[in-house]
């Protein structure tokens, strides 16, 4: 059986009015707070869950750093388990996250949450109940920006 080629990340710049549009349209399909999600049995919610979907086009992203320092110590602050959601086909490089950290290559972890842009950061309940649901980090002052908009602050 042949393998196929990981797909190739492709950057494209686009001017920032047409660029936070174009986020914002395709934000707007993922899950929205209030919905209910039975979370996939392989993430074990059993608490308030922050879920943090990545790619490995999160690898360059100055947002993705900032919160891959960040997230454990929100977590733990407020009380939340963390699952960190890989999108990439391939393999894991290692990481700090442990049993927390999943592989979602074929998508049936972050389809039923309908995501489509990274980082993609979603609080949910152990019922599924959506809190709140943050997919736009902006680079600058992101802790203080994914915290209000988890509603943590």
């Amino acid at each position: 059986m042949t393998q196929r080629p990981a797909p190739t990340p492709v950057r494209i710049r686009l001017p920032r009015p047409i660029g936070a549009l174009l986020s914002r349209l395709i934000a707007a399909r993922t899950v929205q707070p209030g919905a209910v999600v039975p979370p996939p049995a392989a993430l074990n919610v059993t608490r308030r869950t922050l879920l943090s979907f990545k790619t490995e086009a999160c690898v360059a992203c100055v947002a993705c750093d900032t919160l891959d320092v960040f997230l454990g110590q929100l977590a733990h602050t407020h009380g939340l388990d963390l699952r960190v959601i890989d999108a990439r086909r391939g393999d894991l490089p290692s990481h700090a996250y442990g049993d927390a950290l999943h592989l979602d290559a074929d998508g049936s972890l972050r389809r039923p949450y309908r995501v489509q842009v990274y980082p993609t950061l979603v609080l949910t309940g152990p019922d599924g109940r959506i809190e709140a649901v943050v997919t736009n980090v902006p680079e600058q002052d992101a802790q203080a920006s994914v915290t209000r908009g988890l509603g943590l602050a």
